[in-house]
């Protein structure tokens, strides 16, 4: 697959993803008066499921079968290094800088798109060389 399709792919897993784990925090934060970290955790984890699977079957196919070995174990590390780090701006943007968590983390998520795909195709779903 060319680069090109690969991020156009991604991007639209991007867009699918962004758009669910938004309505996500949302609904947590704003309907259910979830606090703001925990509704970013929540998002976070349903985030990555839909995500693993879709850029494991569509985006990067390393493999012909999704799989929720290795490969699972690595992309959520590196997820869960994304969030510390989405978590760790958005605390300091709402905390010391005493900005509105909703557009903080409007501003803090095409970051974490640029990080998540960075890792997803280098590490996590990165095509063995005999499969390449």
């Amino acid at each position: 697959m060319t680069g090109r399709i690969e991020i156009l792919r991604y991007l639209v897993v991007g867009g699918i993803n962004f758009v669910f784990t938004f309505l996500v925090f949302t609904t947590a934060l704003k309907v259910l008066s979830i606090g703001y970290a925990a509704a970013l955790l929540l998002s976070w984890f349903a985030g990555n499921i839909l995500t693993y699977t879709l850029n494991f079957l569509w985006v990067f196919r390393p493999e012909a079968k999704l799989s929720f070995r290795g490969r699972f174990f690595k992309y959520l590390t590196a997820g869960s290094l994304s969030i510390s780090l989405n978590l760790a701006g958005l605390t300091a943007l709402v905390e010391i800088g005493g900005f509105d968590p909703f557009w903080s983390q409007v501003l803090i998520m095409p970051f974490v798109i640029v990080f998540n795909f960075t890792t997803a195709k280098f590490w996590s779903l990165r095509k063995d060389e005999a499969q390449r």
